[in-house]
């Protein structure tokens, strides 16, 4: 009994240890199971973490010479060195094996470099931040394996030179500027003023203005605006700066005295939220010209008065000159390309070098190729130079315009680009001579007054005569059928009417150089024909036209809307011109020129009529009924205002020949076989 006792006792001993095992078993596995489960989590937060920092994990075994890089899903990818050198510039990758074999021997415990990835076509080159430690020792503390974490790095670098080279511009701009420049803050204290600033209000130091924070309500003219609710305007204003220090001293660094003649224009500077960062103050000293205004006003009034009669047919001419002509520029080496703009963030030109020769008058040519040349070969140092170009002002003399340019360099210190100003200093360089230039003008003006008046009195009188005549007739005694025959005298004589006043606001505008060119890349040779057909709308009986486009087609740079309106005057012209015979246009693209040549076999000019052929109001006799006088004016000012040339060769009986020649730039091209 007692041995089958026993035997009972340890069968469930070992019946009960069996249970035990098991259930500690099952506990094990689930156990496990969550640790698997929870390490894949944390493995997985971890990838994403890396991935949206662009930072990366890899580890390398000394002994077995192996990178290992950690992917996503807990896995690795295992690299000899040759194949992990790939990745990398073959330089950056050698300071990478000096810095592990360094840390594998004990040198240094950890250390940092930046590395540049491989370069790929199209792609910019990455660059990382590689930072290398220790991740496991031996018993004897050597280490087993190293850790890198790499982190992609190029954005940030990319990021960093985006903001040097804005800060680069606007110190150049707000230091350089040839008017003055002040920045208050968004609590409308004073945090910066350039130099032409300080000359202007005889402030002598700068540093104690600055430190003493004068506020933007400091100064009477402001004190009054809501800058909160405020965003940008013009202000004129008179202080009399002696009276104001005596009653209303805020401005002790203030020299100047007397009564001040001031110009300015306030800007806000806000976020995208519209909230007020600061408040940009762009303004001028007028008290000279001001006071040379007062001196000469007796002188202008009497040309003011003799220039009134005719202010409404000129009134879109606008004489006001700009505060300041400055642009911004960028020259790259590479595209051999010159960026203007009034914009830090926006081109508005962008001109080939033969463009930007084509610019200048034929004296400052050669100067130009030499300067362009210098920065093509990426030299070192400031250029500063001016130009006389092709272009007048307002006033009708050279546009001078001075370029200071300064190279900018990448972290290698190679010259990448060239950027600078570009300023019009024609008032500067016509300074000493401006007196008797405002004589010379008056004289002219005068002159260009009685002439145009005289030209005018008769051309509009005219066909307003004829149209008041034959309006008479309705109330004369007459015979209806002759009424057909007042009306079409009335709309002919209205239409010629305002044909003329048509021709004298568009001639207007282009005199006061108002007239905007849009530049765009155009096929030619799929326009050429709709544009010469246009213009042949009307022929007369027993007339043929024809055209000849060498090209399938003709990409080019020009204004599509000015250049076919020069080709439809011509060709019109040359039809009326033509009684029998042919009317023939054709072109072709030689070396940056478009080259157009529209042949009649009208009646010719008389030798005696070549001379005067671009005078204004001068009329070709053939064409009395439909010529005003100023339809080859108008396309002779077009063709030159879009930088070329245009030439009449006539023979009297046998025809004429116009010859146009524009710049351009040609980017693809395709000839006919024949």
């Amino acid at each position: 009994m007692d041995f089958q006792h026993i035997s009972i006792c340890l069968l469930a001993v070992l019946v009960i240890a069996i249970l035990v095992m098991i259930i500690y078993n099952r506990i094990y596995y689930h156990r496990e199971k969550d640790i698997d489960t929870r390490t894949s989590q944390l493995n997985t937060q971890l990838a994403l973490v890396l991935d949206s920092n662009k930072t990366q994990v890899w580890t390398f075994d000394p002994m077995k010479r192996i990178f290992a890089v950690l992917q996503e899903g807990n896995t690795r990818k295992e690299y000899t060195p040759l194949d992990f050198a790939l990745f990398f510039d073959n330089d950056d990758f050698y300071k990478l094996r000096h810095l592990t074999t360094a840390i594998y021997k004990g040198m240094e415990e950890a250390g940092t470099i930046v590395a540049k990835g491989r370069e790929e076509e199209g792609k910019p080159t990455p660059t990382y931040e590689i930072h290398v430690s220790v991740l496991s020792r031996d018993r004897q503390g050597t280490p087993q394996v190293l850790l890198g974490i790499q982190r992609d790095t190029t954005k940030d670098l990319a990021n960093q030179e985006e903001s040097q080279r804005l800060s680069l511009r606007y110190h150049n701009v707000f230091n350089s500027s040839l008017i003055d420049m002040i920045f208050y803050n968004k609590d409308g204290i004073l945090t910066d003023i350039n130099d032409k600033a300080l000359e202007s209000f005889g402030i002598k130091d700068r540093e104690a203005l600055l430190k003493r924070k004068v506020k933007i309500t400091d100064i009477p003219s402001y004190r009054d605006i809501d800058f909160e609710h405020f965003e940008n305007a013009v202000f004129s204003s008179i202080t009399d700066i002696d009276k104001v220090k005596q009653t209303d001293e805020r401005i002790p660094e203030l020299t100047v005295s007397g009564k001040y003649y001031y110009e300015v224009t306030l800007s806000t500077v806000r976020d995208e939220k519209h909230n007020l960062h600061g408040i940009i103050a762009a303004g001028r000293n007028i008290t000279e010209m001001v006071q040379s205004h007062h001196r000469q006003q007796e002188k202008r009034k009497l040309l003011k008065d003799t220039t009134k009669e005719i202010e409404s047919y000129i009134t879109n001419i606008n004489f006001t000159l700009r505060a300041s002509g400055v642009r911004i520029f960028n020259y790259h080496p590479d595209t051999h390309e010159l960026d203007i703009s009034s914009d830090l963030n926006k081109v508005q030109y962008r001109l080939s070098q033969i463009r930007c020769v084509s610019l200048l008058d034929l004296s400052d040519r050669k100067r130009l190729r030499g300067l362009l040349l210098r920065m093509d070969h990426r030299r070192q140092g400031t250029f500063t130079t001016t130009f006389r170009t092709i272009f007048r002002d307002k006033q009708g003399r050279h546009v001078y315009m001075t370029f200071i340019a300064v190279p900018v360099t990448d972290k290698d210190g190679t010259i990448t680009h060239y950027f600078g100003l570009c300023r019009n200093d024609t008032e500067t360089i016509y300074t000493e001579n401006k007196l008797r230039e405002e004589t010379e003008k008056a004289h002219e003006t005068e002159k260009l007054k009685n002439t145009f008046l005289t030209n005018m009195s008769y051309e509009i009188r005219t066909p307003l005569n004829a149209v008041i005549g034959f309006a008479g007739l309705f109330n004369a005694p007459h015979d209806e059928a002759d009424e057909v025959v007042f009306t079409e005298e009335i709309k002919h004589n209205t239409a010629q009417l305002l044909q003329l006043v048509n021709d004298v606001l568009f001639i207007s505008k282009l005199d006061a150089k108002m007239v905007e060119f849009n530049y765009q890349e155009t096929d030619f040779a799929a326009l050429f024909d709709g544009y010469c057909y246009m213009g042949w709308s009307t022929l007369n009986p027993g007339v043929t036209v024809s055209t000849e486009n060498p090209y399938n087609h003709l990409m080019v740079t020009i204004d599509e809307k000015h250049l076919c309106e020069v080709i439809q005057k011509i060709c019109a012209h040359a039809a009326r011109c033509t009684i029998e015979g042919y009317v023939r246009a054709k072109y072709e693209y030689r070396h940056g020129e478009l080259s157009i040549a529209i042949e009649d076999t009208g009646k010719g000019i008389p030798p005696e009529a070549m001379s005067r052929l671009f005078d204004r109001f001068t009329k070709n006799e053939s064409l009395h009924q439909y010529d005003t006088g100023l339809e080859l004016p108008i396309i002779k000012e077009l063709v030159e205002q879009m930088g070329g040339t245009i030439e009449i060769q006539s023979e009297e009986g046998k025809g004429t020949t116009v010859y146009v020649i524009v710049p351009c730039e040609m980017s693809s091209l395709e000839k006919k076989q024949n």
